[in-house]
């Protein structure tokens, strides 16, 4: 996409702090954190990406002139590191990340504006992970409460969000819980979502020859099992919703994509009738070009999620919940609208299945979905002029919101003097 490259001067940079190195094949974390580092470099930025785990070499084959290096939690060796690179922006992958570096980081370059890259809202995602836990047999966490969010996983995210000078949400709906229910000011807040590269998936459907519902069959499920929504449903997929919709289509399969599967998952699939387990895949998007219908009973999580954005985007229907679906503008279209409860879910996935104009016009109406809200360039049009209109009046943002120094002098406080203690006794350790 095209960038006009003087809304921030050349040679300016960026250092990436990352949980670990972004991988967008597994993860909507690692697709959103390589979005974000093209971005930057389109922008004439000189980009520096940071983690804890070795160096990797062939992540940024793909993105030109990536610095990667190694650093290491509560060590002294990092402040060294962050002062040789001297950088203008810093971006913290999650709120634990800021906690862990952001006080090094305010130390030694006071001057670098700070972002947030949230992800989702991770105390959301807990609390809901606690109501299907109470409510084991709800259909989704729709009918947990504001009031239980207000709790210490909260007060931490939210301090977070506060000491830094710019925090990017990727769902609508958790930019007005976070400004409506917790009162965040706005100008601390960037709603900046997952994109779709549309000229990928143009080529992705041209290449691969999508003729539409007399070449596809069999449903699909897709996902990183490892995580803990995704387990879930994954689980809830094959012990409540599968058996019926397997009944009333008996010559359907239903196929499981995805890293990191468990053995009680293997197990679970095993002795299910008509599913398959095809494991990791590297190219997604042709795979799917086989599929009629992506099955999503996600009941808890947060954010926007990547295995329902994808699917729709290269015309694949998908039925899901309403946590599924929430922040991807799909409530009103009758096709796409999120089922409220199991029974729902079964008679939307059979519709889909085997109703030709039905499956027709979801695949219109999801395309069309993704297209206006979710277009790679609509979503970084202005981004670039939001940052620099922050960076070049620094001190006077900080000072409107003076909250988030007081926070950070607090935060220094604590976990300065006890990355200390803890630089000191890992010294003291090795030593023996």
């Amino acid at each position: 996409m095209g960038t006009d490259r003087s809304m921030i001067e050349p040679e300016n940079t960026i250092l990436f702090i990352g949980r670990d190195w972004p991988n967008p094949k597994k993860t909507a974390a690692g697709w959103r954190m390589m979005q974000l580092i093209r971005q930057f470099r389109l922008s004439d930025l000189s980009v520096h990406f940071a983690t804890t785990y070795p160096v990797s070499e062939t992540l940024f084959e793909d993105v030109p002139e990536v610095n990667t290096l190694q650093i290491a939690l509560n060590d002294d060796h990092f402040d060294i590191q962050i002062k040789a690179i001297n950088p203008d922006y810093v971006v913290f992958d999650r709120f634990m990340t800021e906690e862990q570096y952001g006080w090094r980081v305010r130390q030694n370059c006071p001057k670098a504006m700070t972002l947030l890259d949230t992800e989702d809202c991770h105390f959301l995602r807990l609390a809901r992970a606690a109501y299907i836990k109470e409510y084991t047999e709800a259909f989704d966490a729709s009918g947990c409460e504001d009031d239980v969010l207000f709790t210490q996983h909260s007060m931490r995210e939210l301090a977070s969000i506060w000491r830094c000078d710019l925090s990017l949400i990727i769902s609508e709906y958790e930019y007005a819980l976070l400004t409506k229910l917790f009162s965040v000011p706005e100008n601390l807040l960037y709603y900046l979502p997952l994109a779709i590269n549309l000229s990928q998936v143009h080529d992705h459907q041209e290449s691969f020859k999508d003729d539409g519902w007399s070449d596809r069959k069999d449903f699909l499920w897709v996902g990183n099992r490892k995580h803990n929504p995704n387990d879930d449903s994954l689980k809830y997929l094959l012990h409540v919703l599968w058996p019926s919709i397997q009944a009333e289509i008996p010559e359907a399969e239903l196929h499981i994509v995805g890293p990191n599967g468990t053995e009680s998952q293997r197990q679970l699939i095993a002795k299910t009738k008509s599913v398959v387990d095809l494991g990791w895949v590297d190219d997604l998007p042709k795979l799917m070009m086989d599929y009629r219908v992506n099955l999503a009973p996600i009941r808890f999580g947060a954010g926007l999620k990547g295995k329902i954005m994808q699917p729709l985007a290269l015309g694949l229907p998908t039925v899901s919940s309403a946590i599924g679906a929430e922040g991807l503008f799909i409530e009103t279209i009758p096709e796409l609208a999120p089922a409220k409860n199991a029974d729902e879910f079964i008679v939307k996935s059979i519709r889909l299945y085997t109703d030709r104009q039905y499956w027709q016009q979801a695949k219109k109406q999801g395309v069309q979905c993704m297209k206006q809200h979710f277009s790679l360039t609509d979503t970084f049009t202005g981004f670039q002029e939001n940052l620099s209109a922050i960076k070049n009046d620094l001190d006077t943002h900080r000072k409107r919101h003076f909250m988030g120094q007081i926070l950070q002098h607090q935060s220094l406080n604590a976990t300065k003097y006890m990355g200390r203690w803890l630089t000191l006794k890992n010294q003291d350790i090795s030593r023996e």
